[in-house]
């Protein structure tokens, strides 16, 4: 394994967890928008879940085309 390599993998590690943090405080915003969002609150908190998850799940598109693009 050469230095290149290792940095890969650093990198993919420092990925995975930002987005799980991501997830986490999406989530968490969501629960809180549920528990205070006046007005509608489920709805509420399904669009904030809804928007980290689309987020993420466009994030992972783009790291998934541009792994295939390079080999």
């Amino acid at each position: 394994m050469n230095n290149s390599d290792s940095r890969s993998i650093s990198n993919n590690s420092a990925i995975r967890w930002l987005m799980l943090v991501i997830l986490a405080w999406g989530l968490l915003l969501a629960l809180g928008t549920y528990l205070f969002g006046g007005n509608k609150p489920l709805f509420r908190a399904l669009i904030v879940a809804g928007c980290t998850l689309a987020f993420l799940g466009l994030w992972t598109i783009a790291l998934a085309m541009q792994k295939k693009s390079q080999g």
